[in-house]
């Protein structure tokens, strides 16, 4: 039997959604397996699966500019706001 089928759809899921870490919690709730063997069973998935594990990589990535432009954007305001001040 191969891991992967251990998985539950649960955990599958929101592994696709990119959360690693909340597919591995789930698979620990729903196994019962401890947060090790967890952690093993969804990197085993993800090495039998490296297109799941690219579209996970990618979907992080999105994530982490996201947040680089979020910051950028609220440092912009700041500044203007500044300027405006000290007129």
């Amino acid at each position: 039997m191969r891991l992967a089928t251990k998985i539950p759809p649960e955990a599958l899921q929101v592994l696709r959604e990119g959360k690693l870490i909340d597919a591995i919690k789930i698979t620990r709730e729903k196994t019962g397996l401890g947060l090790k063997e967890s952690k093993d069973l969804v990197d085993q998935y993800l090495q039998d699966h490296p297109q799941e594990q690219a579209r996970i990589q990618e979907q992080l990535a999105q994530r982490s500019r996201g947040g680089i432009k979020l910051f950028v954007l609220i440092f912009f305001i700041l500044a203007i706001l500044i300027w405006f001040a000290t007129k």
